[in-house]
């Protein structure tokens, strides 16, 4: 069962990053050509209310991020979610009454994941759109340079740093409380092994094989809370790249 389990872990980190890269490129492409079709079509009022540089830093800094996510994160995100699965599967199919307290927990992690989400989605929203005011403000100072001001791109800089330390700060909570969740669920499972051992209800093989299956979920897990940051990046910039994909021009 452990050989399977290496085996399909190593399986999912395929198809390779070269494959994964060209995938990553092509979904750049894809959405520059989308969004050079559509700045033709969307009105000046949309360019006046977002600005020039929000506009460029969506063609450039939001296509990279999703070029990132694609190229390097969402094949392993995959793999992870798939290794967590399987693990879960042979759990219950070694003692059902164990596997439940794993089972359990998976509910907990998720909604931690869920409330990460909500708390930092609006920091990761204001970090792309600072840097976007940033971008203007060098668009606007290269055009007129008695515009640039130290004072004003100082404080501009500062909010990009603001907003970027406060998305972190809510994602990277999440690491702590998965290894607070894991050793809960394993302690559980400890104690209620030790238990059914006690009185004869299972092996020791039985409940040697479930702690090292614990083991062998925990470090999916633990990746996935540390890929929360680039999840939250795509998305940021896949909502505000659709804001102009999807712009309808008034008639």
């Amino acid at each position: 069962m452990l050989l399977v389990l290496y085996s399909v872990g190593y399986l999912f980190k395929l198809p390779p990053k070269r494959i994964m890269g060209v995938i990553g490129e092509k979904v750049a492409y894809n959405l520059r050509m989308k969004l050079f079709d559509k700045i033709d079509l969307i009105s000046s009022g949309f360019i006046q209310e977002n600005s020039k540089g929000q506009i460029l830093s969506r063609l450039n800094n939001d296509v990279m991020n999703i070029r990132e996510f694609v190229s390097s994160r969402i094949s392993e995100i995959f793999a992870q979610i798939i290794s967590i699965v399987l693990v879960v599967v042979f759990i219950l199919m070694t003692d059902v009454r164990l596997g439940l307290i794993y089972l359990v927990i998976l509910p907990v992690y998720a909604i931690c994941f869920y409330i990460c989400d909500v708390k930092s989605r609006a920091y990761y929203d204001g970090h792309q759109k600072q840097l976007g005011r940033l971008m203007s403000y060098f668009e606007r100072g290269l055009s007129n340079r008695h515009s640039f001001h130290e004072k004003g791109f100082k404080k501009i800089n500062l909010t990009v740093i603001d907003n970027y330390i406060k998305s972190r700060n809510v994602t990277n909570f999440m690491e702590p409380i998965t290894t607070f969740l894991t050793n809960v669920s394993n302690i559980t499972v400890y104690i209620a092994g030790v238990y059914l051992l006690s009185v004869n209800e299972i092996q020791l093989g039985t409940l040697l094989a479930i702690i090292m299956y614990g083991q062998l979920m925990t470090k999916p897990i633990k990746k996935l809370s540390t890929s929360m940051a680039s999840i939250e990046t795509a998305f940021s910039s896949i909502k505000r790249l659709f804001a102009i994909i999807d712009y309808q021009k008034d008639e």
